[in-house]
């Protein structure tokens, strides 16, 4: 089993960061199945301490301290802890500026943030994955998180990076956020092997309907973060291939158990990325229920596999409000075939719970034609270990045609602003020229339309 090295970064980061491994460790320490404890320890937590304590295997970032002393301070309760060692915080923030955060911050700061990285990196025999947590509006999360990036391909060269960026709402965060998320992108898009996408206001809508009636206009970062640590955890944690048994006697398939090959998270990159003009992916998990509903639950692994893949036709992390008309073309009944729907480069299914599926999830996600050029790309993971106490649960990583539907307004209107040279002093500042902007631009419009081609 290969570790994977969870490097947080600013406060977006961190808070997320710390809501996963909370996750992390109570999935592993509650679970009834021992080798998934064993391998979810193994995945994400290197050294064990003499009172039993886990130590995460963290790099926590900020350049404000506030939020990492915040985060230390809370882990005194809990049967795991961050390594102290592996922390880098300033006194003073980025200001939202991505150029002060990547230039500035990430040139000053270098040898601290390598060191950070070592001390964790140094206690993990072999690691196939490192998982950078940021956001895209501020500075520090956006513009460190790049330059981050690019460090850890140097420290440890043999590991994947996945990026898991949280998007700023759409009514605005900041004024200069559209120019950040673009500088945030294209520089992912150049030193990163996926970039996993969480948008602020579908969390927040997600999180509204699960809230009591009388909180739903309070949402918290806090409801958001668990909602989005929900969705990555429920991918990243240990699940396996499934063997099939011979034909019986009958003609029926047996179902044999799961195999004990476990799925590393390098395969699943690999798998999800085919080739390196398609790098964004989202998540979605079925059921998403409140605490005080688990109970109320009743699922079938038919009805996850229908409800899960209709969410990914038609881009949607919520399973209400579905137009059950949009289908794949083979399944519709009509002779209108053209119907639009969010095609498919590539899938990543994990079932997690009881009497595992082979057929109920796997056939809604092996049609051809919801894929590119007709060709299925799904890979199945299967853990016996249940998630967040249900019976059952569907995660789903998609790397699909919608993925990339926001660049288009997001080019559009952060070229506005750099037309008319707005803020564009807050850049230069910090050595960072329009040649530079233009670049970014040009990558991102790449971007774009390699996802417009997608059919």
């Amino acid at each position: 089993m290969s570790g994977t090295v969870v490097v947080q970064v600013g406060q977006c980061g961190n808070q997320l960061g710390n809501s996963l491994f909370d996750r992390l460790f109570d999935e592993a320490d509650s679970s009834r199945n021992k080798e998934f404890s064993s391998s979810s320890s193994q995945r994400f937590f290197s050294t064990k301490t003499g009172d039993g304590v886990y130590i995460a295997n963290a790099v926590l970032v900020d350049m404000e301290s506030k939020v990492i002393s915040k985060v230390l301070a809370h882990q005194r309760t809990r049967k795991w802890h961050y390594n102290p060692r592996a922390c880098v915080s300033a006194k003073q923030g980025s200001g939202n500026n991505w150029a002060n955060g990547y230039c500035n911050f990430g040139s000053s700061m270098e040898e601290e943030l390598v060191e950070a990285v070592k001390v964790i990196s140094d206690q993990i025999p072999s690691i196939s994955t490192v998982l950078i947590l940021m956001s895209s509006a501020g500075g520090t999360g956006s513009g460190l998180g790049c330059k981050i990036t690019e460090i850890v391909r140097n420290v440890i060269p043999g590991a994947l990076v996945m990026n898991q960026v949280v998007l700023p709402f759409a009514h605005g965060e900041v004024a200069v956020q559209s120019y950040n998320l673009v500088l945030t992108l294209s520089s992912l898009y150049q030193n990163s092997d996926s970039i996993i996408l969480s948008h602020n206001d579908q969390y927040q809508t997600l999180a509204r309907r699960l809230l009591p009636a009388r909180s739903r206009d309070s949402v918290s970062f806090f409801e958001i973060n668990s909602l989005m640590s929900a969705h990555l955890a429920g991918v990243l944690l240990p699940s396996s291939t499934v063997s099939r048994g011979k034909e019986g006697e009958e003609g029926k398939e047996e179902r044999e158990e799961v195999s004990s090959e476990l799925i590393e998270l390098d395969q699943v990159v690999e798998h999800m990325v085919p080739h390196p003009g398609f790098k964004l992916l989202t998540s979605r998990m079925m059921p998403v229920v409140s605490e005080y509903s688990r109970d109320f639950t009743n699922t079938s692994w038919e009805m996850l596999g229908k409800y899960s893949r209709q969410m990914l036709l038609q881009n949607s992390i919520l399973d209400e409000k579905l137009i059950w008309s949009i289908k794949p073309r083979s399944e519709l009944q009509t002779s209108n075939k053209n119907v639009s729907i969010n095609t498919c480069i590539s899938n990543f299914v994990v079932c997690r719970g009881t009497r595992l599926p082979v057929s109920e999830v796997e056939d809604k996600f092996s049609v051809p034609d919801i894929y590119k050029n007709n060709k299925a790309r799904a890979k199945f993971g299967y853990s016996q270990s249940s998630f967040e106490k249900l019976d059952k649960s569907v995660f789903v990583l998609s790397n699909a045609k919608k993925n990339g539907e926001f660049l288009e307004k997001l080019i559009r209107q952060s070229w506005t602003k750099f037309q008319a040279k707005a803020f564009l002093y807050q850049y230069e500042n910090y050595g960072l020229d329009s040649v530079w902007f233009n670049e970014s631009f040009n990558i991102l419009q790449k971007v774009d339309q390699d996802y417009r081609s997608i059919f």
